[in-house]
């Protein structure tokens, strides 16, 4: 079996300005749209979109819906062609009642269609400016045939939910075949409508500049690379306004092409007429920093986001420093990307505050997801120690949960989550990597967010999925529930069922 991405590649897009150069965008490959919606509503779907407009609310009631991958699954015969589930938000929150199961389609045009690992790359923004939102996947083992670029499909919103089949967006150009890249979307040019970039393993990447058709074209394709002596092997994304113009910008993280154990990340300013110059995010002692996990949210609430980068690695290239058992680093924005004025930080087991004790493996910081959980206004960040050892259980892993407030983040008043937690239902078992994925929404509309947890390795491969509720505290162990893909009819077996989160 083919062994997938190590990576926990989450982008969250900044609360003050949410989702997301050019040249004429070629001719290219565009498939067929999608049939009808999946007849699989929530109980809350609207015969017209919300206003809220939401980036992941897929059947348009005004709720946040989640969308949860299985790239693992089994399709017709065909390991690995992968599933996605989406459970609908509503005003008593996530239900594994409420659902939707889609598997990838056997459709032709697709090369190796059974090595998709449909599910493996989710985001979600209303593409085509409906007042739905779409889910966009970037498939791993395929191509298009005539073309050797990355595959991009969507799923598109409606009333009863996503589109069963999915529409082929016309081809990334370029020799793009590995797409163990990232990709997250939002508006990096400033138009309003929301763009995807996507990584290259190889270059840098490309952004496809909304809207986005049903018939898979996209209106123009720009490019972004790093130059110099740290050309990046790009390998995360995430889209958020870091300078507080209004302006999506775009963080990339990646290894170096001269020395591929060299991590660095860069900030490249989004505008009107394209990015601006890449100004390399540094530690306060001047010190280059790398990551397996990126997003951006306005921490403190001054008008600008803040990146947050989660590593979830101990190996390091000589200018990026070894954090034991992995860390969070977050920089605060300012109007050219850092900030002058607040230094960034290094937050890991070790910080006062946080529980637990660092120690090598744990890979704190190789998931996060970004969202206020106690609904004081200020973004909280949620990362995962997918590989902790507990009470001797290695690999069971944990969730930890930090405050944001006006003076950012520290480890005072951080939580801790896993199935050792009272009211947390299971039992912390060797290799279950709890909290590899994580989303936090708010759900059931009440002003905070809910967090998601995925352990895509529970019960031999086939997965499960945590749901926790709030309080005014945040994120609490009581009433939380757990599920696997069995429960709402999703593909068993070895599928990896919460491998991924859109959030």
């Amino acid at each position: 079996m083919p062994v997938l991405s190590q990576r926990r590649r989450l982008a969250i897009a900044t609360g003050i300005a949410l989702v997301a150069g050019a040249v004429a965008a070629p001719a290219g490959h565009a498939a067929a749209p999608s049939s009808a919606p999946a007849a699989q509503p929530s109980a809350q779907a609207a015969s017209a979109p919300s206003s809220k407009r939401l980036r992941d609310d897929f059947n348009g009631d005004g709720y946040p819906d989640v969308a949860v991958g299985a790239p693992m699954a089994t399709v017709g015969g065909s390991e690995g062609a992968g599933a996605v589930s989406v459970l609908f938000g509503g005003p008593g929150g996530l239900s594994s009642a409420r659902k939707q199961v889609l598997t990838w389609p056997d459709r032709s045009g697709i090369n190796n269609p059974g090595d998709a690992r449909y599910g493996m790359t989710l985001r979600s923004a209303d593409l085509d400016g409906d007042g739905y939102a779409d889910l966009v996947s970037r498939l791993w083992g395929t191509t298009t045939d005539g073309d050797q670029g990355t595959v991009l499909a969507v799923n598109w919103g409606g009333a009863s939910g996503l589109s069963k089949n999915v529409t082929i967006l016309k081809p990334v150009p370029g020799d793009q075949r590995d797409a163990t890249g990232d990709l997250d979307v939002g508006d990096v040019d400033g138009d309003g409508i929301p763009d995807i970039a996507v990584g290259d393993v190889r270059r840098g990447g490309h952004v496809l500049h909304g809207p986005v058709s049903r018939t898979g074209e996209w209106s123009r394709v720009s490019s972004f690379t790093v130059d110099g002596t740290a050309v990046l092997d790009t390998s995360e994304i995430a889209v958020g306004d870091v300078t507080g113009d209004g302006v999506g910008d775009l963080v990339i993280l990646g290894f170096g092409r001269d020395d591929p154990w060299q991590q660095h990340t860069y900030l490249l300013k989004g505008s009107r007429t394209g990015f601006a110059a890449p100004v390399e995010i540094k530690d306060a002692d001047g010190v280059g920093v790398g990551g397996t996990a990126v997003g951006i949210a306005d921490l403190d609430k001054d008008g600008r986001g803040d990146i947050v980068i989660g590593r979830g690695s101990e190996w390091s290239g000589q200018d990026t420093p070894v954090k034991k058992g992995g860390a969070l680093f977050i920089s605060y924005g300012g109007p050219e990307g850092q900030s002058t004025t607040r230094k960034p930080v290094w937050i890991n087991q070790d910080t006062e505050g946080v529980s637990g004790t660092a120690e090598f493996h744990d890979r704190m910081g190789y998931s996060l997801a970004l969202g206020d959980t106690d609904g004081d206004g200020y973004p909280d960040i949620a990362t995962g120690l997918p590989h902790e050892k507990i009470n001797g259980i290695a690999d069971a892993g944990r969730v930890l949960v930090f405050k944001g407030g006006p003076k950012g983040v520290s480890g005072a008043g951080s939580k801790e989550f896993g199935q050792y937690t009272a009211g947390v239902p299971g039992a912390a078992e060797a290799g279950d990597q709890f909290g590899q994925a994580l989303a936090l929404g708010d759900y059931d509309g009440k002003g905070r967010t809910e967090m998601v947890v995925g352990a895509p390795t529970e019960n031999s491969s086939r997965g499960a999925l945590w749901i926790f509720g709030t309080d005014a505290t945040g994120v609490i162990a009581k009433g939380s529930v757990s599920f696997g893909a069995a429960t709402i009819g999703a593909p068993t077996g070895p599928s990896r069922f919460g491998e991924t989160l859109t959030d």
